[in-house]
This record gives C-alpha cells, sequence and structure tokens, in this order.
C-alpha cells in the first residue's frame, strides 16, 4: 500500500481540537469555539446510505466502512474491511468505477453511476457517488428511490424557472421566484434565500413558506450561526441534505484512514455527518430535513438557499442534482441583476446629487439656497439612504429628519474635519470611533461628511441609526422552540439576540454607490472655494453652449459618417443616421427613434452591454471598443464591432454607439478606425477653442502626476481665469464672448506650448495649465508671459475702450508631489491662490511654492 501526501488536497480546516490519537475533541464544543470544530472529519456519517473507503492501487481493497453496511448491504462492516471492492460489485462494475476520474475538488465534480449490488440473495439498484480524498477512492452507495428516473418534470421545471426569473423586474423578486421555485421541486415546507454580508452576518432577503407557518423573511442571524469551516465546506459541497435531523450519526471503521494515520476527510462527502450544534440548532426550531444549496459567484459564497421541512424528507439524486443545477444558474442570474441594480440605482442617486448640487450652483443668494434646500430634503436623505442630514452654510445651520442635537452635530463636525481627507470622511460605527456620539448612537451610528468649503466651515452630514433600531424581527422570535434550562444553546431567539450584539452601536454600511457620488457632490465645494468669482448663471450659460458645440459637432460626424451611428438617453434611441437604418435592416420611411436599443441587442449579449454602460457611467471619459451580437429589425442576428462613448445629447447624459461589420484590419475598416478616432478627437478637445477638455487634462495630470513621483520633479499647475467675464458677455453678447475666450486660449496655448506646458479649457472663461521639471524662476516667467500675452491682445472691454482691456488672473502652486498627495489637492490649491490673485485687484499672478 504506497504512502499518501496529503499536500495537494484542499484542506484549509482547523485540526487543533483532535486528541493525538486523532479520536475526538479535547474540549466540550459550545459557542464560544464552534468556529473551531472539525467537522469535515466527523468520523460519521447520515444513515441513509453507506461509505467505503477503496484503495486505488491494485487490488482496490475496501479499508474504510460504515457500521450500517449490514442493513443496507447484508454484510457486516468488519466483513467487508480487506477485501477487494471487485466480490462486492463484480469486475466489470468496478472497472466502470475505475474509469471515473475522481479528481473532484468540488460537488460539481463529483461522479456518479448506479451499481446494482447483490442484497440477501436479491440485486439491488444503489445510486453511487464517488471521489478521492487524501488518496483513497469514497464510494458512497444510497438505494435507488423508485422515482428516480422519473424525470417528466423536469424540463417542465427548468423552462417555468428560467421564464419566470427572467421576467422578473429586479434580484429581490428574483430571488423570491428561485424560492418558491424550489419549494416546488423538493416538496419542503419552508425554502429561504440567506444572504450574507461583508462581515458574514446573515440575512433572509426572500421565503416560500406553507401557511401557517412563522416567517422568517427579514430574520438575520450572526457570523457564527455558520462558522468559518462550514462556509468553507459550502464552497466545495454546493449541496447538502440531512434526511432526518433526529437521526443516529453512524461512525465509519476504521476511525484512522491507512494512508494518513488521520481521521477520514469527508470534504465532498454526500453522507457526511452534521455537526451536533447544528444538529440541535434545527432541533430547536423543530425542523426535521433540510437541503441546502450554495450560492457562489467568483468563487465567493454570497449566500445559501436553505430548505426545511417539519418531518424527515429524503430527496431522490435526481432532483437534488436539478436544484444544484438551478442553483448555479441563481448566483450567476443574481449577480446579473444586483450589477443591474445598482448600475440603476447609482443613475437615480447622481441624479438627485444634481440637483442638491444646482442648489448651490445655481444660486447666488445665501437665502435662496438655504431655501431650496428645504424643498429638496427628502432628494438630500434619499440620495445617500439616510435618516437625517445636517447642512451647515453661511453659518447657518439646517438639521433634517432624525439628527443629533444642533450643538451635538457642531461638535461632530469639528472632529470629522479633523478626519476628513479629501474633504470627505464616512463611518458605520461613529460611537465606537468617536466617544461623544454614544449619546446619540440611535440616530447616527454611522454619518457620511462632505466640506463645502476649504476651511470645512461649511459642510453637510447625512445619517443613519443603529441597525438594530431599524430591522423588524418578522413574527414573534419568542414562539420559537427554546430548551429549558439552557442558556448557552442557539435557537432562533438567541441567535437573533446574538446578532444584535453583534452589530450595536453599527449602521447599515455605506456602499459604493454612495461614495462614488461625493465627486459629483464636490462641485459643490469646488464653487466655494472660487465663491464669486465664477457666476453660476454665466457657468450654467457656457456649460449649455459648450454642451450645444458638442452636439453639432457629434451631429455632424454622424451624418456624414459612412458607419452606422446610435445615440441612446434613457437606454432608448435618440438619433440615427442612414447607415444604422441601413444596417439594421429598417424599411424605408421608418425609423427606430423612440424604441429601446436593446430591443436589437442579442440576449446574450445584454447583460456586456449593459456592464459597458455601467463603467461608461462611472467614468464618462473613457471610449470602449468590442464586439457583440446585435439583431436587425427582423429579428436577424449580427456579428458587430462596437464603439461606445457617453456624451450629452438633448441636455442629458446618453451613449454614441459606433456599429460596424468591418474591423480595422479590413478593407472597409479604415472607415470604422476614422469614425472612432474621430470621435475620441472630440471627447478630448473643447468645441470652441479646440485646446484639451477637462477631462483630457485629469488624464494628462495623472501621468505627470505618475512621472514627477518617479523622478522626483516638480509640478506646476497653473489656474486662468478671464477677469470681470460675466460683465464682458452681457456687453458684447454671447457671440462675443466666444470670440474672446477663442482668443485668450489661443495666447495661452502658444506661450504654454513655448515652454513645453500641458494647457485646457477648464470651464466657462477658465484655463488651466500643467508642467514638470520646472523651477520657481521659470514657473514664475511662464505665468507673467500668459498674464502679459492676453494683456497684449488689447481686447477692448467694451466698444468704447472706456473700461480697459481684457485681462486674466493667475494662480498656481509650484511643488514636489509626495505620494500621501494627490492632484485633485493640487489644483484646489492653484484656485486658492487664483482666489488671493482676483481679491488682490485682479490681473494678477500668486504663485505658491
Amino acid at each position: 500500500m504506497t504512502d499518501y501526501n496529503a499536500r495537494n488536497e484542499n484542506d484549509p480546516l482547523n485540526r487543533t481540537l483532535l486528541s493525538e490519537a486523532g479520536l475526538g475533541p479535547q474540549e466540550a464544543l459550545d459557542l464560544t469555539n464552534c468556529d473551531k470544530e472539525p467537522i469535515h472529519i466527523p468520523g460519521f456519517i447520515q444513515p441513509h446510505g453507506v461509505l467505503l473507503a477503496v484503495t486505488q492501487d491494485n487490488g482496490s481493497i475496501i479499508v474504510q466502512a460504515s457500521r450500517n453496511t449490514d442493513s443496507l448491504l447484508g454484510l457486516d462492516a468488519e466483513a467487508l474491511l480487506g477485501t477487494p471492492m471487485a466480490e462486492l460489485v463484480g469486475d466489470s462494475q468496478l472497472a466502470a468505477l475505475l474509469e471515473r476520474s475522481v479528481n473532484a475538488k468540488e460537488t460539481a465534480d463529483l461522479q456518479y453511476i448506479v451499481l446494482n449490488i447483490e442484497v440477501a440473495g436479491k440485486i439491488t439498484e444503489f445510486f453511487s457517488i464517488i471521489h478521492e480524498s487524501e488518496g483513497l477512492m469514497i464510494v458512497e452507495l444510497e438505494p435507488a428511490s423508485a422515482d428516480e428516473s422519473d424525470s417528466t418534470n423536469d424540463f417542465e421545471w427548468i423552462r417555468t424557472f428560467f421564464g419566470r426569473i427572467k421576467n422578473t423586474a429586479n434580484r429581490i423578486e428574483a430571488s423570491q421566484v428561485a424560492a418558491e421555485q424550489v419549494k416546488e421541486m423538493l416538496g419542503y415546507d419552508r425554502v429561504m434565500i440567506y444572504e450574507f454580508d461583508e462581515q458574514w452576518n446573515g440575512k433572509v432577503i426572500a421565503e416560500a413558506k406553507e401557511a401557517g407557518l412563522e416567517p422568517f423573511l427579514g430574520h438575520h442571524y450572526p457570523a457564527s450561526d455558520i462558522p468559518k469551516q462550514a462556509r468553507e465546506l459550502y464552497l466545495r459541497n454546493w449541496l447538502r441534505t440531512i434526511v432526518d435531523v433526529h437521526y443516529v450519526p453512524v461512525p465509519i471503521i476504521p476511525v484512522l484512514q491507512p494512508l494518513t494515520g488521520k481521521p477520514l476527510n469527508l470534504s465532498l462527502s454526500i453522507l457526511r455527518s452534521v455537526s451536533p450544534l447544528h444538529i440541535e440548532y434545527l432541533q430547536n426550531m423543530g425542523v426535521g430535513a433540510t437541503t441546502t444549496i450554495s450560492l457562489i459567484h467568483d468563487n465567493k459564497l454570497w449566500g445559501l438557499v436553505t430548505c426545511h421541512h417539519y418531518s424527515p424528507k429524503y430527496v431522490p439524486h435526481r432532483v437534488r442534482n436539478l436544484c444544484n443545477f438551478l442553483g448555479a444558474f441563481f448566483s450567476s442570474e443574481l449577480y446579473q441583476r444586483q450589477q443591474l441594480d445598482t448600475y440603476q440605482t447609482e443613475l437615480q442617486m447622481r441624479n438627485k446629487a444634481a440637483r442638491i448640487a444646482s442648489a448651490f450652483s445655481g444660486n447666488t443668494s445665501s437665502f435662496r439656497i438655504i431655501e431650496q434646500l428645504g424643498e429638496e430634503k427628502e432628494t438630500l436623505l434619499t440620495m445617500m439612504e439616510a435618516s437625517g442630514a445636517a447642512v451647515c452654510y453661511q453659518d447657518r445651520l439646517m438639521l433634517y429628519g432624525t439628527t443629533p442635537a444642533p450643538g451635538q452635530v457642531r461638535e461632530l463636525a469639528g472632529w470629522l474635519s479633523g478626519r476628513a481627507k479629501d474633504y470627505t470622511y464616512s463611518t458605520s460605527r461613529l460611537s465606537l470611533e468617536y466617544e461623544a456620539a454614544k449619546a446619540y448612537k440611535d440616530k447616527a451610528s454611522g454619518v457620511m461628511y462632505l466640506a463645502l468649503s476649504p476651511g470645512q466651515q461649511n459642510y453637510m452630514i447625512w445619517f443613519r441609526p443603529e441597525v438594530v433600531e431599524i430591522v423588524d424581527w418578522a413574527g414573534d422570535p419568542a414562539k420559537a422552540v427554546i430548551q429549558e434550562n439552557d442558556g448557552v444553546r442557539l435557537s432562533p431567539r438567541k441567535s437573533f439576540e446574538k446578532w444584535r450584539q453583534v452589530v450595536q452601536s453599527t449602521s447599515l454600511p455605506w456602499k459604493e454607490q454612495h461614495l462614488n457620488i461625493l465627486p459629483q457632490l464636490q462641485s459643490i465645494l469646488q464653487g466655494q472655494t472660487e465663491h464669486q468669482l465664477r457666476q453660476a448663471e454665466e457657468q450654467a450659460l457656457q456649460t449649455a453652449r459648450s454642451l450645444r458645440h458638442n452636439e453639432q459637432r457629434y451631429l455632424q460626424l454622424m451624418e456624414l459618417s459612412p458607419v452606422a451611428f446610435f445615440m441612446i438617453t434613457d437606454e432608448r434611441i435618440t438619433y440615427q443616421n442612414k447607415q444604422a437604418l441601413a444596417l439594421m435592416e429598417v424599411e424605408k420611411e421608418k425609423t427606430l427613434i423612440g424604441k429601446p436599443f436593446q430591443n436589437y441587442v442579442h440576449t446574450g449579449f445584454r447583460a456586456a452591454l449593459q456592464q459597458y454602460f455601467l463603467k461608461l457611467s462611472r467614468d464618462s471619459s473613457q471610449v470602449i471598443t468590442g464586439s457583440g451580437q446585435f439583431l436587425t429589425a427582423d429579428g436577424n442576428l449580427l456579428e458587430l464591432n462596437l464603439t461606445l462613448a457617453s456624451v450629452f445629447h438633448g441636455g442629458k447624459p446618453s451613449i454614441m454607439a459606433v456599429l460596424s461589420k468591418e474591423s480595422a484590419t479590413d478593407a472597409k475598416g479604415g472607415d470604422y478606425t476614422s469614425a472612432t478616432s474621430q470621435l475620441q478627437s472630440y471627447l478630448a478637445t473643447d468645441p470652441l477653442t479646440d485646446l484639451p477638455n477637462r477631462q483630457a487634462f485629469m488624464q494628462e495630470l495623472e501621468q505627470k502626476w505618475k512621472d514627477s513621483l518617479q523622478e522626483q520633479h516638480p509640478l506646476l499647475i497653473l489656474s486662468i481665469d478671464i477677469d470681470n467675464f460675466h460683465a464682458y458677455n452681457a456687453v458684447h453678447g454671447l457671440k462675443g464672448g466666444d470670440l474672446c475666450i477663442q482668443s485668450v486660449a489661443d495666447a495661452v496655448n502658444l506661450i504654454a506650448r513655448q515652454h513645453g506646458g500641458f494647457v485646457a479649457r477648464f470651464s466657462g472663461a477658465a484655463f488651466i495649465l500643467t508642467l514638470s521639471g520646472t523651477s520657481g524662476g521659470e514657473a514664475e516667467q511662464l505665468a507673467e508671459e500668459i498674464r502679459k500675452g492676453v494683456y497684449d491682445l488689447q481686447i477692448p472691454r467694451d466698444r468704447y475702450e472706456e473700461e480697459g482691456v481684457v485681462t486674466v488672473s493667475i494662480g498656481g502652486l509650484l511643488k514636489l508631489p509626495l505620494p500621501a498627495d494627490r492632484p485633485a489637492d493640487y489644483i484646489a490649491a492653484a484656485e486658492k491662490a487664483l482666489h488671493e490673485a482676483k481679491t488682490g485687484g485682479k490681473n494678477r499672478v500668486v504663485l505658491h511654492p
């Protein structure tokens, strides 16, 4: 018999509780150490089948067996030990067994085979599952049930499941449908979808049950209910069943397997006996049988389908395998649903953030800003899914919803400002970080902070309450069965109490979507940094004109292009060129405008396309290229190359799509490549000045930032703004204002290029420049040349030159970047220097070292 080295076995679980003899735990298991319980090596199985451990070398000798072989196979376990497997199943069936691959890493890899074994003189059919465990072939046998081959409902179940899931609107509806379908397939009394949070606490998000049963929907459970080693086994063993929770465990003899000298590793065993703690938990709930299906995505366990029956129940292998398959499909489908829900939620949040930001950017009166915030109270709260909010503006503190007292809020704001990084800070455990917050943790266990001015005198704070205060227990948990005189063991009620202890002083966590919209809200901070320098009306007007200029460029590109273009707004087609109609085989005089773009996307490519749209919503500067499957108006399949970009159309965020049958390497691919290149150029340049736009500048700055860090060169940022441009526009009109901006842009760009600088139009009448590797003297010379160069243009402020000429003010920062710094901080510092130049009399340069 060969020696076995277990280094290749996936065995991450803890053996430390085993005694030196390996026969059992050194200490009694209770709730304080159940996370160490060696549940993968219990030494026992459930009694509805038998287990045999067989060597894999010549002879295929049975070296371990469960004690119940006499009742199911008609042979004592002791009599089977040491005998060849062929004596039990015959040479031909043994050969069939040995032909199967036993190198399973998870239950999806397990091998199944039907074996005919003579029991008490009668041939009996057994359903056999085989896999390898530390050098031995494990053969598990269950008597084949009468309906094992009855698969008449399988197709209908699959068809119904797929159809119902696809027709649901969101992940919660999909989860409910999955619970209902699994309940119908298994015939269980209750089926729940159970989801983990980041700390492995669980929540029931969907439930299908028999009438009269206490609902568990919405229940919360602590991570200790399903300890770490159990979760690791759920990753490998995708489906687990307990036929009868009152079963008497069947021992495996001998206890130690011969190749390792340790208890048999049953990580992938279908019959493996269950933790006594888990059995007691189920018995306390009155459960008689269970089935558990793992929900896994990207090799991460995110939830479980947990099925309860209130009497013993055996589920045939055919139905178990079908549930396993549907569980795998549901895991993938729900992940896609979650991504789509996240995408939709983030779009809604961004719209709300834009409304809040507009209250600041669209008004110059602090009174009007406060008044408009009051009108947007619900928007302010729902945007962050908060129960309360505080806004301090111009030393006035406004409270909305449920919040701490005004004095507590001001003290908290001072503490938050000291913790803030890039003017923001968030936590879901405030009272554990800030002692004074314990007094109001029921109102503010979670906070998110955003400064609205560089000195942080103006700010926003959102509040969330302690989570145990907002979670309702569905039904009366006291009705659950609890063992008398036992203050330690788990029951549903005690589990909930333990969960309350785990999450006390904690709010629901701030999600990535909430953090993603903070940069959008930081536009308020930028506006406050510049204060009254750029009038809100002027900014809005210039932005609108810029958008119109861009739209004109895009429309011209689409009309003249020889390849297909679509404009998609709110997921509907709002524009298409002639080539798009021809590509989609649309009849003459007909249009696709107003129809959902998804109608012309093959179902197999829709999820991927939604992912592309989500990426563009998060980063509108990127251009996405790829290929996918589309449908013509008549439903014919098209394999197309595509380019996607985020643009504005009709004043709304939109997606421009370029579609082509030809790739860049085809003879006609030059048209597609040319159109894509032109689009990328438009996305990176300002339509009025042809300078790089803000997004292009930020990309250039990121690269220069990295280079300066690596080469230890100082980095220069200059913020350049036309003085009193609002008044200039009022005198000369919008067209005159455009000509002024163009003239200043040409002068600034010419001088910047002579010094090797990169300049962009940052907003309305503002430009920004960056240059690396320059000295303080050179930086001052460059800034002064730009100031003087604009002055020398002698652009009159009014038609009679009575008010002088157009000038610019310049603020700058020259500093060696540090790893802890951020580019946004340097821009803010340059803007602050610009503010000093403006308040110092305009037509000035202020450069900070």
